[in-house]
């Protein structure tokens, strides 16, 4: 009767003499808070009783401690008449489905759930979304991991794979999770960002030929050739896992979803400061680096490197850059080419007169001195002539002996010769040669000999 004098609304009236039922949720406010239980109002003709038990899972000493009164909170009925003529409640209860609730929307919209993990268990890890879940071992990073104990502790991206609400069994994936995010940062790297744009990123691992950085969910790929101005032998003289670098991005081809990566472009070019320290016709005194085919790379302390050609190792010719030359070995050389804008340098041991006799190779040239008298060579004292090469050899030597343009090795003074003078100088060279010829021939049958022998 008050209620209708009042003008209290028909819906109250209706709620406040509806019965309640088991199981039922509804919303409570807490009018009174006790050390072991708490009175809400539930909007009913009596007052409903929280039993300290049943606010929370977790342990609490007292109530009190919990909620305070004005509190708005969701209560499941457990009876709808306690000792006392009391409904009693249970939070903890709603909660409970409150979380499932959650679960189940967060797999019908596939959303992502950022959980710890809890144990590692037979064939994979428990994990805490609220309740137990179970992310099996194949779904575990890649899938293919054997050391999963790593991620106790952690907390991973999962996907629902499988929902049992009354079983209360919930089954993700970390793997689909981490596909996805893959995906998302692929998609935005090739939509926003352009070649020669400068990027941070995690060294994730290293090979021989290079290192994959991860850009935030997506590896791009740091050739071995890309990583410093100068040469190194592996990505592990310059980079570890898990470092943070500079990259820039070099090339990005989205049909195949590969993205080329650089980090000598993030550093100071050292070629500018070669434009200033250098110039051709200089002389220097470097140490041999990395021998190949061709050549020779010597690293300059600026950071790049310059080359050695294998002609320009010696005035003679050599067919390897070992005949000459060896790693660490420090020779004078000399400036030929210089175009910083080329980034290239070469450099020459030739033009400064050396060669294989001076270089300390593994074989020596041989020297010889010139008898303006009677035009012959003959072999410098103390010094083994070697042997000669091919007839091509021969004649070169004999164009340079007579035209006085032998580099490295001597010139004819034919100023002032006669004709018959310069003619008798050539027989004299050519029977040389000839003796020379008939000596390599038996050394050539002897050597055969032995072998048959």
């Amino acid at each position: 009767m008050n209620a209708l004098e009042g003008g209290q609304p028909s819906s109250e009236l209706e709620s406040a003499y509806k019965p309640l039922r088991k199981g039922e949720m509804l919303q409570a406010t807490v009018i009174h808070v006790e050390r072991d239980r708490v009175f809400v109002n539930l909007g009913t003709k009596s007052e409903g009783i929280v039993p300290v038990g049943e606010l929370t899972d977790g342990a609490i000493v007292s109530a009190e401690d919990h909620v305070k009164v004005g509190d708005k909170i969701n209560v499941v009925v457990i009876q709808t008449e306690g000792r006392e003529g009391n409904p009693i409640l249970s939070k903890k209860r709603a909660d409970f489905e409150e979380l499932w609730d959650t679960i189940v929307e967060a797999e019908r919209q596939g959303r992502t759930l950022d959980a710890p993990v809890l144990e590692r268990v037979k064939g994979g890890l428990v994990v805490d979304i609220g309740v137990r879940g179970f992310v099996p071992a194949t779904h575990v990073g890649n899938g293919k991991l054997r050391n999963i104990e790593k991620y106790v502790g952690q907390t991973l991206p999962l996907k629902i794979l499988e929902i049992d609400r009354d079983r209360r069994k919930v089954v993700l994936s970390n793997k689909n999770a981490e596909d996805e995010k893959r995906d998302e940062a692929k998609d935005n790297i090739f939509k926003e960002v352009e070649p020669g744009d400068i990027l941070t990123g995690v060294v994730r691992r290293l090979t021989d030929y290079g290192a994959f950085v991860d850009l935030g969910g997506v590896d791009g790929l740091l050739h071995i050739s890309e990583m410093s101005w100068a040469r190194i032998k592996h990505p592990r003289e310059m980079f570890k896992e898990g470092q943070e670098i500079q990259v820039m991005v070099l090339r990005l081809d989205k049909e195949i979803g590969k993205i080329s990566l650089g980090h000598r472009q993030v550093l100071p070019d050292p070629w500018n400061l070669i434009r200033e320290n250098y110039k051709e016709g200089q002389k220097l005194t470097i140490k041999i680096g990395r021998l190949v085919t061709g050549g020779a790379f010597v690293a300059l302390p600026e950071g790049a490197e310059a080359f050695l050609p294998l002609s320009e190792m010696s005035v003679r010719r050599i067919r390897r850059p070992q005949d000459a030359v060896e790693e660490d070995q420090e020779v004078e050389v000399q400036i030929i080419e210089l175009k910083p804008s080329e980034r290239r340098m070469v450099l020459s041991i030739r033009a400064l007169g050396g060669g294989a006799d001076a270089g300390g190779g593994s074989s020596s040239a041989p020297s010889f001195e010139y008898d303006d008298r009677d035009g012959k060579r003959r072999t410098l004292p103390g010094k083994k002539g070697a042997k000669k090469g091919g007839r091509r050899d021969r004649d070169e030597d004999e164009f340079e002996f007579i035209s006085g343009t032998r580099r490295g090795l001597g010139t004819i003074s034919a100023g002032g010769a006669t004709i018959g003078e310069r003619l008798g100088m050539l027989k004299g060279l050519l029977r040389d040669d000839s003796t020379e010829d008939a000596d390599e021939t038996k050394e050539t049958e002897a050597t055969d000999e032995s072998a048959e022998e």
